[in-house]
């Protein structure tokens, strides 16, 4: 079989099956409504699932005391009890597998620091030590069972089928499937073996217990791109697996992270640090289109200028050239800025590689990054996409958007998508010198000419540059002032040159005879240009000449 490469998905997780059955009175002899349809599954992780960060704990067994029989993944009902005080104490809150899947799949709201207990191999201490301590405070749990140990002996006890009867009416309660034989590394297997531990262990816990399995532990979280293809095709909705990251940040909803119980605290540090510093939430919004006019003033200490209207149009060139050029070649625009990020920053080189995934409009091509420490880098940097009608910006998550499809089904008609260099604005605030650093990289607040994009609060295409070197919390600070209400840094320094008709405006240097370097990616802007804008300029495109080729870099 073909292995097919998974890409960023979304799925939630339920109680279905779980909850008890009570007898409703018979009231009236009109039928009752008809039950909305399902909605369909997918299993890409849901851009608007980013405006929180579930996180999801494993557990195994559970014994009564820590003694020198316990092993270090176990966990005694004290342990239990502090871990659920401390998660509550610091204002999380404990969701179903269910509600995480609709969160993930949907983008369903989760309520705060949402946290979903799990627990691996069915056993009996687990019956005996957990669920009277998880019923007590109401929390839901799931449990993976592997259906070939069910009520076994031999080293510690499993649960037998008639216990398992029973958790199915506890409406806390979600069981899920742990394959039947609990392989230590299932794809390793020949995909047949792999699809019959799959297929037969849902088939056994549907038929004995009466309810739909529509989740999967993977053994010890060993999977590849086959296996998480087999378990799409045997029907599950959502698997987990060992790696520790948020299920947010999860490749898909068949790749879903999970923190081993006793690291809670040092995770939940983690945790706060970054719902602290990072923008979270997806911003799609309506594009307002109207003439291309320039504002420019004094915002503070910072004087910007911004070119504001038309329709964006994100090109990328085969080799590099300067923002002029880009205008000069593309029908009907009317002005421009240099764009995002590029792999090599010395100006003698022709190279085109950008930083982060991009889909520039000029060729229709969705170009992954492909180096993968590189994008552990862009880690909750603004993923910046739109279409004819509409602008979104996102969160970049590493091991799920370096793909189109999360992008596609948020925006089905999206034309260009591009990561920036760090959120400068978010909802009309300035993101703090703080904030910025902890995503951006490790310049954005040296002394540079700045340039930026985003829209106003009516939805209008901006962007900026700032006339004079600063840093780049100053310059979002400016740009907040000025209205601006989504902000994202662009490259600076010497690709700094914002465009306007014939016009140099701003450019990463202070005179038209040592003007911008050339660059790969550029945005131009589309529509009318308003005859009656005022603004300073640096000088007209036949007095810009390239930069000597000196390899210097930025």
């Amino acid at each position: 079989m073909r292995a097919r490469r998974f890409l960023p998905l979304t799925v939630l997780v339920g109680l279905a099956g779980c909850q008890g059955s009570n007898p409703v009175p018979f009231i009236t002899a009109a039928p009752p409504p008809a039950k909305p349809a399902p909605p369909p599954v997918t299993f890409n992780i849901n851009l608007k699932s980013l405006d929180n960060r579930a996180m999801v704990l494993m557990y195994h067994d559970l014994v009564a005391i820590r003694n020198r029989d316990a092993l270090w993944y176990d966990c005694t009902p004290d342990e239990l009890r502090k871990q659920i005080a401390f998660i509550q104490d610091n204002g999380g809150t404990f969701v179903s597998v269910d509600q995480l899947h609709r969160h993930l799949m949907l983008g369903e709201q989760l309520p705060p620091k949402p946290v979903c207990l799990t627990f691996d191999d069915n056993y009996q201490g687990v019956y005996d030590h957990a669920i009277p301590v998880l019923r007590e405070f109401s929390i839901p749990y799931a449990v993976f069972v592997h259906t070939a140990f069910v009520g076994g002996t031999t080293g510690r006890p499993k649960m037998t089928w008639d216990t398992l009867k029973e958790l199915v009416k506890d409406p806390l309660c979600t069981i899920g499937s742990h394959t039947v034989t609990h392989p230590p590394d299932i794809s390793a297997l020949l995909p047949t073996d792999q699809t019959k531990e799959l297929v037969e262990s849902k088939r056994a816990l549907e038929e004995k217990l009466g309810i739909k399995v529509r989740f999967l532990a993977y053994p010890d979280g060993k999977n590849d791109a086959t296996t998480q293809e087999l378990t799409r095709d045997a029907g599950y909705e959502l698997a987990f697996t060992t790696k520790t990251y948020l299920a947010n940040a999860s490749p898909n909803l068949l790749a879903v992270g999970r923190y081993e119980q006793s690291t809670l605290e040092r995770h939940w540090r983690e945790r706060e640090e970054e719902l602290a510093n990072a923008v979270l939430g997806t911003v799609i919004q309506p594009l307002q289109d109207s003439p291309v006019t320039v504002v420019q003033d004094k915002y503070g200490s910072v004087k910007l200028t911004l070119i504001k209207g038309g329709k964006p149009k994100s090109i990328l060139a085969d080799g590099r050239q300067t923002v002029s050029e880009f205008i000069a070649a593309e029908p009907g625009a009317v002005a421009g800025i240099n764009g995002s990020f590029f792999s090599l920053a010395a100006i003698a080189s022709t190279d085109n590689r950008m930083v982060g995934p991009c889909l520039p409009e000029n060729t229709g091509l969705f170009l992954p990054d492909p180096e993968d420490t590189r994008l552990k880098r862009l880690n909750n940097r603004p993923a910046v996409f739109w279409d004819d009608k509409s602008i979104g910006f996102s969160p970049f998550q590493p091991n799920s958007m370096n793909a189109i499809e999360p992008f596609q089904q948020a925006m089905p008609g999206m034309k260009s998508l591009f990561v920036g260099g760090v959120w400068m604005v978010h909802n009309g605030i300035a993101l703090t010198r703080e904030q910025q650093s902890m995503y951006g990289a490790k310049d954005i607040q040296d002394y540079r000419r700045r340039a930026f994009m985003g829209i106003d609060a009516a939805g209008v295409f901006v962007c900026g540059a700032s006339m004079g070197s600063y840093r780049t919390d100053q310059v979002a600070e400016a740009a907040a002032l000025a209205g601006v209400q989504e902000a994202v840094l662009l490259d600076s320094g010497f690709s700094t040159s914002l465009v306007f008709g014939e016009d140099i405006i701003a450019s990463g240097h202070s005179s038209a005879s040592n003007p911008s370097r050339p660059v790969p990616h550029a945005i131009v802007l589309l529509g009318e240009k308003d005859p009656t804008a005022k603004y300073d300029k640096l000088s007209s495109p036949n007095q810009e000449r390239r930069p000597r080729r000196t390899g210097r870099r930025r």
